[in-house]
């Protein structure tokens, strides 16, 4: 039987596409999540999370959120020191993440202009991967800058009012 590295997921190599091409961080992390979900549901110290947490950052840093994206690029930092001796740092340059998330944890203390970084692939054969992904260009900005409140919402209204109506008949 065939392993696949965790990294070769195509849900990782969107991941890295979106990332490093599109910057559509909102994308990453919901891509990311998604693959989080299939591999280890639940488990908040795995290193899916800080990529997670690192996109939310750079989602949150663009739109000027800085309290949110100062508090994300924490944990993010923080979950990748935790899980620096995982397999899915393997095929990149784990150094290079932590100074670019340390570099721009920095600016946006400093409530510098945003600045998006990429994360370095030193696997020849992810590179490729990454590099043949074809994705739907979304380069609008604004679309990219505001998308959790431009997406279509309503399931998550409708299981919030379903929360919020079981609270109440608790009373």
């Amino acid at each position: 039987m065939i392993v696949l590295h965790p990294t070769f997921h195509l849900k990782f190599v969107q991941f890295l596409k979106e990332f490093n091409d599109t910057n559509d961080y909102f994308e990453c992390h919901e891509v990311l999540e998604d693959y989080w979900k299939e591999v280890a549901p639940r488990q908040k110290n795995h290193p899916l999370t800080a990529f997670i947490l690192m996109s939310t950052s750079m989602y949150h840093w663009r739109r000027g959120n800085i309290p949110g994206a100062i508090k994300t690029m924490n944990k993010s930092i923080n979950r990748f020191i935790e899980t620096y001796d995982s397999s899915f740092f393997a095929t990149l340059d784990f150094e290079d993440i932590m100074q670019c998330t340390t570099s721009s944890l920095l600016l946006m203390q400093r409530t510098s202009e945003f600045q998006p970084f990429s994360i370095q692939i030193i696997d020849s054969e992810l590179h490729s991967l990454v590099n043949k992904l074809k994705i739907k260009n979304r380069d609008e900005l604004h679309f990219l800058i505001h998308k959790h409140m431009l997406r279509d919402r309503s399931e998550i209204l409708e299981e919030r009012e379903k929360s919020k109506k079981r609270r109440d008949d608790k009373w």
